[in-house]
């Protein structure tokens, strides 16, 4: 049986998926949900506007109330298992092709989170370079997502135009890639957590509302050694993006099957 909070909270739901309110409008009090929907205690009301605040339908503010969020339609991200190259560089995002950095990016030294230190086999307590840009198409005022590169500062001594203002042509990846004579190969994971108080804020989305969370090693050859060169972290509001990709069969799926006797 529905908890009477969850059944305000359907109602509520269904009205603003329906367009009673649009972004941005205040919803009635919980003292007033509660006495439309037949409910003693405000408590009950005031719950199921939690609860749809979690969802990330509204944004409850002290003296001000519940106003409905503006919830985007979800750009999906194409990420096809393919690097793709322009005349700026490399790409990995056909739908981001036309983006630029919003606001200027940034490069300093700092700890990486440990996972990120893991995986460039450095201490936890040790700095990295960090270049950070946030991303949006052209003329946008807020970005829609963040990326942030993670370097050993071994490496930045090998080849210190990473740790340039600009890196010149192509970027960090072809300076790499000229340096160990190879091509990067990428290995990306696509993870999903909440924000923290910096993305809250320069991706303009609530605590509740998870980020997609993309992480790239950039992986080169020296000799017999693999060395992952560079870790990229990208973050965009899950609520907002989608990950797509083609399913590929592998050769024990192919197909006509072949009959067993």
């Amino acid at each position: 049986m529905q908890a009477a909070y969850e059944r305000i909270a359907a109602t509520v739901r269904d009205a603003i998926e329906r367009g009673e309110y649009s972004p941005g409008a205040t919803l009635p009090s919980a003292k007033e949900l509660a006495k439309a929907h037949g409910v003693k205690s405000q408590e009950t009301a005031l719950k199921a506007l939690r609860l749809l605040e979690t969802e990330g339908y509204l944004t409850i503010q002290h003296r001000v109330g519940a106003t409905v969020r503006h919830r985007p339609n979800i750009r999906t991200v194409v990420r096809d298992r393919h690097a793709y190259r322009d005349e700026i560089g490399y790409f990995f995002d056909q739908g981001a092709k036309e983006w630029r950095a919003i606001g200027a990016p940034t490069r300093g030294l700092a700890v990486p989170p440990r996972h990120i230190a893991d995986l460039l086999g450095v201490p936890h307590d040790e700095n990295t370079l960090v270049r950070d840009r946030a991303m949006g198409p052209e003329g946008s005022q807020r970005p829609l997502q963040i990326a942030t590169s993670y370097i050993a500062l071994s490496l930045v001594a090998e080849i210190p135009a990473l740790g340039a203002e600009k890196a010149g042509p192509g970027g960090i990846y072809d300076r790499i890639e000229e340096h160990f004579a190879g091509p990067i190969e990428w290995r990306e994971t696509i993870s999903s957590r909440l924000p923290d108080g910096e993305e809250q804020n320069r991706l303009g989305i609530p605590p509740t509302v998870p980020v997609l969370v993309v992480t790239r090693e950039s992986r080169v050859r020296r000799g017999n050694e693999e060395v992952i060169a560079e870790v990229n972290e990208t973050r965009m509001a899950a609520e907002q993006f989608a990950v797509s990709y083609t399913v590929e069969r592998d050769a024990t799926a192919a197909w006509p099957r072949e009959e067993r006797p």
